[in-house]
């Protein structure tokens, strides 16, 4: 498995720090997760074109984690208009439920009605376990509130080979993050707030270093990075209750399992 950080941002986007999406290039297959602001520059900087992606996987419908989507999506669509080519790979798009009619409501937004009746494109909700080829996904619905609103937000785990790359998306402590990231031998996780911060959004470092521990994680990358935490020693928090390996992600970051 090699896992690419494409960003490590939110909102926040400048030179560094694109919004939250990761590149797993596993058993021949090119999987997207979370497509925020910058996902679509940095999958060119880094020589993947969109038609190099096999599965491209939401975890929830925040415009931090999906703003590039319907720009990514649009690549596929305009071959229709600008290309004789009318055959081609388009990758299918895992998400919470309502992914589909997600995209829909989007094109009508932007006055593009591009997905109406467009079928290339194939959607499909979320199951508690999804299998690509010797892959094996699996989905935990974890709690994610913003602004008084629930959302549909998944962590999600990828096992291949006798290993596990867990992924929290945006997520508190809950039953949901403990089981994704269990045992796993690399957990990409949210690290939004500083220690003895409180949030029913996001994660605290503290906060991280018991769910890794009491996990089993073996090597803790965090990300998802707000201005505030650029100057705070967020790896020295998290290993205040958590024994293992801790990194400060970064755009472009590449690890291989």
């Amino acid at each position: 498995m090699k896992i690419t950080i494409l960003g490590t941002g939110t909102f926040y986007v400048n030179s560094t720090r694109s919004g939250p999406s990761y590149l797993l290039e596993v058993d021949d297959k090119k999987i997207l997760i979370d497509c925020g602001p910058g996902t679509l520059m940095r999958l060119s900087q880094i020589g993947i074109k969109v038609e190099d992606l096999d599965y491209i996987f939401i975890s929830h419908f925040h415009a931090d984690h999906t703003s590039d989507l319907f720009a990514l999506l649009m690549n596929f669509r305009l071959k229709d208009f600008f290309s004789n080519e009318k055959e081609y790979k388009t990758p299918i798009v895992f998400g919470p439920k309502g992914i589909k009619n997600f995209i829909k409501k989007l094109s009508r937004v932007y006055e593009l009605l591009a997905f109406d009746n467009y079928s290339k494109v194939e959607y499909k909700t979320y199951k508690k376990s999804i299998q690509i080829g010797k892959v094996k996904v699996k989905t935990f619905k974890v709690s994610h509130t913003a602004f008084g609103l629930m959302a549909k937000s998944y962590a999600l785990s990828f096992e291949f080979n006798g290993k596990i790359f867990a992924f929290s998306g945006d997520s508190v402590m809950c039953q949901g993050l403990a089981d994704a990231s269990k045992e796993a031998d690399l957990f990409v996780c949210d690290a939004s707030y500083a220690k003895d911060k409180g949030s029913p959004a996001h994660l605290n470092t503290n906060e991280i270093g018991e769910i890794a521990q009491s996990s089993k994680v073996k090597k803790v990358v965090l990300t998802h990075f707000y201005p505030n935490t650029e100057q705070i020693d967020l790896v020295a928090e998290v290993k205040e209750k958590y024994l293992g390996e801790v990194v400060r992600g970064e755009d472009s970051m590449v690890i291989n399992l």
